[in-house]
Formats: structure tokens, C-alpha cells, sequence
């Protein structure tokens, strides 16, 4: 766990370095255990254009919603993770592809916010962001905000639609908010941790389906759970 942590912590400096958004989040993600070859980058998906359009192909953006995607400065898929890479075969035939219709995946997605001087972002926006995005993609898309010196994940729930088993219902956005990069508090460390790959395999004796790993995600993300790590 000690060494989770410290990887953690090197993972997130890249955040208050120079380095691009998108390398310091395959990094942290990386210390996470999560790495695959389908970044979307061939797919014209490398900028917040490409991802923005793609977005308002799916479903076009609200006025409100636009007003939301005025404070991303930057943003990128940083990969998307299916049963393959949790297997260990990363892009197995896929190549760098990001493959819309592949519902039993998870997409990670990095956006740069605008950090105007004292600007901050409160809870509700950064969850009115994450179901705008959640909304046009049918797979769990998981969203890595950096805000001036902080970091922000945010997960959203879903669960099937009772009447349309192909669309589902978007619950309540879980956020590990505001982590600071370069000083990351004790608590921020192990709720990441808690989201690490081979942490969550070991305590299910194996993951070996996206199922099992969904699962496994939310009960990390509890929010009982959370806040009771956090008032401690």
C-alpha cells in the first residue's frame, strides 16, 4: 500500500509540472493499473474540437450545457478499457481505436478547466459536466478535471433503464475532489488507491469481466464509505 501510495503521489506532481494533461492522466491511471492502446487519437478524438463535436453528433448540447463546456480549456481521451485490457491484452486487434458501441468499457477523458485567479469549481458544476458527457456516451466515462493546482475524478453512476434495456439511468456523480497535485492529502491518496486494479482483483479473488470490475468500482466509490474516510 505504501508503494501504491508513493506511485500515486509521483503520478499526480505530473499534474502541476509542464508535462501535457493527457500524459500526466495516462500516468496516474497508469500507477492505477489501467493502460490500453485505444486512445481515439486516429479517430479524430486528439483535441477538445474533435471531443466536442463527437459529443454534439451523439446528442446536441443544451444552452445550458454550452455554457458548461465554456470552462474546458483542454480535453482528450486518454483511453478506453475493456474486458481485454483487464485481462492483460491491451487492444487486443483493436489497434488505438476508440469503438463507440463497446457499452462494457470504461472511457477515461481529461479536461483542462480555465483556472482564472481565485476562480473555483463547485461540486454541482463539475457533476453537471460529467452527466452532459455521460449522457452521449453509452459506456461509464470517467472524467479527470484539472482546476488550477488541484485535481479533480469524477464517476457517475448508471444502472439499466427498466423499460429500455438499452439506455441507461444516470444516478449520483461520486467526486474525489480537488486532490492537490503537487501535496496530495492522505485521504485523496487511499481513495485512489481503492480504485487500483490489482487491489480491486485481490479483494475479489479475480476479476475476469467488466461486470465484476463495474462492481467493483462502485463499492470503492461508496459514498458512506468515502465520507467516512474523509471525517476521519
Amino acid at each position: 500500500m505504501a508503494e501504491l501510495r508513493e506511485g500515486l503521489r509521483d503520478a499526480l506532481a505530473g499534474f502541476a509540472g509542464a508535462a501535457p494533461l493527457h500524459q500526466s492522466a495516462a500516468a496516474l491511471l497508469g500507477a492505477l493499473g489501467y493502460e490500453s492502446e485505444r486512445t481515439g487519437e486516429e479517430d479524430d478524438l486528439a483535441g477538445l474540437a474533435g471531443l466536442r463535436g463527437d459529443l454534439e453528433a451523439a446528442q446536441p448540447l443544451t444552452g445550458r450545457e454550452r455554457v458548461l463546456f465554456a470552462d474546458w480549456q483542454h480535453a482528450q481521451i486518454v483511453f478506453q478499457v475493456t474486458e481485454e485490457e483487464i485481462a492483460g491484452q491491451p487492444g487486443r486487434g483493436a489497434g488505438s481505436h476508440f469503438d463507440r458501441g463497446r457499452i462494457e468499457s470504461f472511457l477515461f477523458i481529461a479536461v483542462e478547466l480555465k483556472a482564472e485567479a481565485g476562480r473555483r469549481y463547485p461540486r454541482t458544476r463539475l457533476a453537471d459536466m460529467t452527466r452532459a458527457v455521460n449522457r452521449r456516451y453509452p459506456m461509464p466515462t470517467i472524467l479527470l478535471f484539472r482546476h488550477g493546482a488541484t485535481v479533480t475524478a469524477a464517476v457517475v453512476g448508471r444502472r439499466i433503464h427498466r423499460r429500455a434495456a438499452d439506455r441507461d439511468v444516470l444516478q449520483q456523480v461520486t467526486l474525489i475532489k480537488d486532490i492537490r497535485a503537487a501535496d496530495p492529502h492522505r485521504a485523496h491518496l487511499d481513495a485512489l488507491a481503492d480504485l487500483a486494479l490489482p487491489r480491486m482483483s485481490e479483494r475479489a479473488g479475480g476479476l475476469r469481466s467488466f461486470e465484476q470490475l463495474h462492481r467493483a468500482w462502485e463499492r470503492a466509490l461508496d459514498a458512506e464509505a468515502l465520507n467516512r474516510r474523509f471525517y476521519r
